[in-house]
């Protein structure tokens, strides 16, 4: 649902991931998920770590979200088109 209905709409124009469009900024953690699970516990989890690490300044703490991080519209480029030392994730870690 999020990434059909929320992502590629945003991201339709100039086909680059959410991240690249929103503006690249330096991450401090790595955060992969789950697409069967619902987002909001994603994103309940990420605010509970940001607040738990970053006290009062829990709201500029920056993630690499795989979902927003990867370019959903060339999904086979993102996971290195079967070389794993070209995938995104392996990249970002």
């Amino acid at each position: 649902y999020l990434n059909s209905n929320v992502i590629k709409p945003i991201t339709s124009t100039l086909k680059l991931s959410f991240a690249e469009v929103a503006g690249p900024v330096p991450v401090m953690f790595f955060v992969s998920h789950c697409w069967g699970a619902p987002f909001e516990h994603l994103v309940t989890a990420i605010r509970s770590h940001a607040q738990d690490t970053s006290k009062d300044k829990w709201g500029v703490v920056a993630y690499w979200v795989c979902l927003l991080s990867n370019n959903q519209w060339d999904v086979a480029a993102e996971v290195g088109n079967g070389n794993w030392q070209d995938w995104s994730f392996y990249k970002a870690l």
